[in-house]
C-alpha cells in the first residue's frame, strides 16, 4: 500500500533542495518530527546515513537512506518485525517552481495491519509535512 501527497512549492528545485536535504534540522522545521538524531558518523548525508526519528503518535524508528539524489530527492527505509517502511521525497521541476511528492509504502506480512492502524495518521502527517515545506520555501517559516 502506498500513501502519497503532492504539493506545489514556489521555489526552484535547487533552492528547495537545501531545505528538504537538511534532515538534521527537521525537528526544528517540521511539526511532523518530534526528534531526529543521526546515528552514524557525521559528514555529508548520503546513501547509508541512518537517523532515529520520533513522530507524533508513532513509535520511534530508525531510517537508513537507500537513495540520495542531490537536487532530485531521496528515499529512506525503516525495518521492524513484519514490515518494511519506505518513505520517498521527490522534487520535480515545474519551470521556476517545484512539485514536491512525498510517499510512504509498507511491505511485509504486517503491512496490511500497519496500514489499518496508521494509514489515516500517515496521510495527515504527509499532508502537513508537504504544506510546511511549501511554507518554508515561500519564506513564511514553518508550522512549528
Amino acid at each position: 500500500m502506498t500513501i502519497a501527497v503532492e504539493q506545489h512549492v514556489d521555489a526552484e528545485v535547487a533552492t528547495f533542495w537545501r531545505t528538504v536535504s537538511d534532515v538534521d534540522r527537521w525537528a526544528e522545521l517540521l511539526p511532523t518530527i518530534d526528534e531526529i538524531r543521526r546515528i552514524d558518523d557525521a559528514g555529508p548525508v548520503a546513501v547509508g546515513s541512518r537517523f532515529r526519528i520520533r513522530q507524533p503518535g508513532l513509535s520511534a524508528a530508525t531510517y537508513e537512506i537507500t537513495d540520495w539524489r542531490p537536487g532530485a530527492g531521496f528515499t529512506w527505509v525503516a525495518r521492524t518485525p513484519g514490515v518494511r517502511t519506505r518513505a520517498s521525497h521527490e522534487l520535480l521541476p515545474e519551470g521556476s517552481a517545484t512539485r514536491l511528492r512525498l510517499s510512504i509504502d509498507w511491505a511485509g506480512p504486517a503491512a496490511r495491519l500497519v496500514e489499518l492502524l496508521y494509514g489515516k495518521r500517515t496521510q495527515r502527517l504527509l499532508t502537513q509535512e508537504a504544506t510546511t515545506f511549501a511554507s518554508l520555501a515561500a519564506g513564511n517559516g514553518g508550522a512549528r
